[in-house]
């Protein structure tokens, strides 16, 4: 693809995520303790914390809202928007969950909730869309396909997780999960409802991931990735030189 565009061919072996590497800025949106320590970070890579959005719009809580502002145990389930096939995890998740203790609420990332079927468990309550800032405050575990965006939001709550997800950049995300302590990675993206009952009781009962979730929470809330972000973007503009960190990631702290 790149010879008749006049590029030279890539060394063999090159990955192609690779090359979505900025030779003059990279910003990273999350915090160093969610990555593995590296000895050769590129310079012109920044980690300037998640970029979660302004204030949601408004928001009409669906009629069974108290259920869940009163639930001592909430357990969070969605796909995100592109992965939203709801049989690879939130039907399995609605199934293994049915006889827990909890509620469970289910996202279907704009499906409509038909799409579930129409004899869900009793302990269940479905919407095609919630916002996280309304939501993630009740929330106790979440189990995800690995999203980028909903997991640095549900760290930003300090809300550990459950990940089962391959597609896109969801393996690498998973794995971050399972590194860091905030979560269990299931290493596949149709997980059985006995894989995902196993390791929601784990999360919900093993403190260590509740610990770790809200550590990289104080991170996130001592970032300010906007602003951050802004001034790297205008210190390239007005040099139009690589910008290079001046200081190491600060990798300590986490396995």
């Amino acid at each position: 693809m790149r010879a008749p565009l006049g590029l030279r061919a890539l060394p063999r072996g090159t990955m192609f995520l690779d090359q979505q590497l900025s030779p003059y800025l990279y910003l990273q949106g999350t915090v160093p303790c969610f990555e593995y320590p590296r000895r050769q970070m590129p310079p012109q890579v920044h980690f300037v914390g998640p970029l979660l959005g302004g204030s949601a719009a408004p928001f009409t809580p669906p009629a069974w809202w108290p259920e869940l502002t009163a639930a001592k145990t909430v357990v969070h389930v969605a796909q995100g928007t592109v992965a939203t096939e709801p049989e690879s995890l939130i039907l399995p998740t609605l199934q293994a969950l049915a006889q827990e203790p909890v509620l469970v609420v289910a996202v279907t990332g704009g499906l409509p909730v038909a799409h579930l079927g129409t004899r869900l468990p009793a302990n269940v309550r479905v919407a095609p869309f919630i916002p996280y800032s309304a939501l993630l405050p009740h929330t106790t575990v979440m189990v995800t396909n690995g999203g980028y965006g909903g997991v640095q939001m549900a760290l930003a709550h300090g809300v550990p997780l459950v990940a089962a997800g391959k597609s896109e950049e969801k393996a690498e995300v998973c794995a971050r999960i399972g590194w860091s302590g905030v979560g269990i990675n299931l290493k596949t993206h149709r997980p059985t409802p006995t894989q995902i009952r196993s390791a929601v009781r784990r999360v919900l009962n093993e403190s260590h991931y509740h610990i770790r979730a809200r550590r990289i929470q104080q991170d996130i809330a001592r970032s300010d990735a906007g602003s951050t972000a802004a001034a790297l973007l205008e210190r390239l503009a007005a040099t139009r030189r690589p910008v290079l960190r001046e200081t190491e990631p600060a990798w300590a702290g986490l396995p």
